[in-house]
């Protein structure tokens, strides 16, 4: 006899758990037989939460080392502000605007880049976006006016807000509860502290490189980061168990197989909705409005004084790049 009234979600462990895990789209039913539900066996190898623990400290490396990236090049930006005047002759505060508009790209990538792993998997938005951040490096490296270093920094930071907004949620997928505080933690060291390692590297780099170098750093360490990433499999798992069950179908010729991730809805809807939801939380819900005002004063305090610092200490007392960072 078939339940139809069961109402429960799932963790990635392998096991039901009421009130956590990834939503279900679809239960047991007279169409939806559970013998032909596809799932997690016991070990098994594609499950995330299974992986060795090796691979899953890999994993973890590898999504630090990306964001790190990625919030690194949000200040190392401005060490070299100072040969970027002189070169393309612009007022400090144009200058400036790469910074803005970096951070600008970062707010709003966030909004579109994550919904789209939730459909296609976190992997392909990693590979994808990390290697259009590394392209979108280049002509800040080799623009010839400033116009062509506040556009690419912002398709830049909107590629590159993949790495920010998701990672923490593959995180989340391959590590249980019992570790996860853990996890988190080594996991934000990079990318917590990027912005602070930023003028520090960047001024012996516009020192004794030059401005430009400043771009070529972020290119190599985001090679390095891009390899880490496409080692690393996919780490969504209802996107893995809906792949499974796809490929049953395809064997077996009909539609038996089934997931209980399975929506039935076009792709367009669901990144339509993922997308609305965010913003009606934010006008909505007092503790949404209340944190992200937070953040948004921290960080404002922050990068303010990742901009004045180099005005403060190079500017009005003398010190070189490498020492004022």
């Amino acid at each position: 006899q078939v339940e139809l009234t069961r109402s429960y979600t799932a963790g990635a462990e392998g096991f039901d758990t009421p009130g956590h895990g990834p939503a279900i789209s679809r239960l047991p039913s007279l169409q939806n037989l559970p013998d032909y539900e596809v799932y997690w066996d016991v070990n098994d190898a594609q499950n995330p939460r299974s992986w060795p623990t090796w691979y899953k400290g890999l994993a973890v490396t590898a999504m630090s080392v990306g964001a790190t990236v990625v919030s690194l090049f949000s200040t190392l930006y401005t060490s070299g502000i100072p040969g970027i005047e002189e070169e393309f002759q612009v007022s400090k505060l144009i200058a400036l605007l790469g910074v803005t508009t970096y951070l600008l790209g970062m707010a709003t990538g966030s909004l579109f880049v994550a919904p789209v792993s939730e459909l296609v998997g976190r992997r392909p938005v990693y590979i994808v976006s990390m290697l259009i951040f590394l392209l979108l490096v280049l002509p800040s490296a080799l623009a010839s006016n400033i116009g062509a270093i506040l556009a690419s920094r912002f398709f830049g930071g909107f590629f590159g807000s993949a790495m920010m907004s998701n990672s923490p949620a593959s995180v989340n997928d391959i590590i249980s509860s019992e570790h996860r505080a853990l996890a988190f933690g080594i996991w934000s060291i990079g990318p917590a502290n990027g912005p602070v390692y930023g003028p520090i590297i960047g001024g012996f780099v516009f020192e004794y490189l030059g401005w430009r170098w400043t771009n070529w750093i972020v290119l190599i360490l985001g090679g390095a980061a891009f390899v880490l990433l496409s080692s690393i499999k996919e780490t969504y798992a209802p996107v893995i168990l809906k792949r499974r069950a796809a490929e049953r179908r395809k064997e077996a010729g009909n539609d038996i197989w089934w997931t209980r991730y399975d929506d039935g809805q076009a792709s367009w809807p669901l990144i339509r909705i993922s997308l609305y939801r965010p913003l009606k939380m934010l006008f909505t819900e007092p503790i949404y409005m209340f944190w992200d005002g937070y953040v948004a004063i921290v960080y404002s305090i922050l990068y303010l004084c990742f901009v004045a610092y180099p005005i403060a200490f190079q500017q009005e007392r003398g010190w070189s790049p490498a020492i004022g960072g």
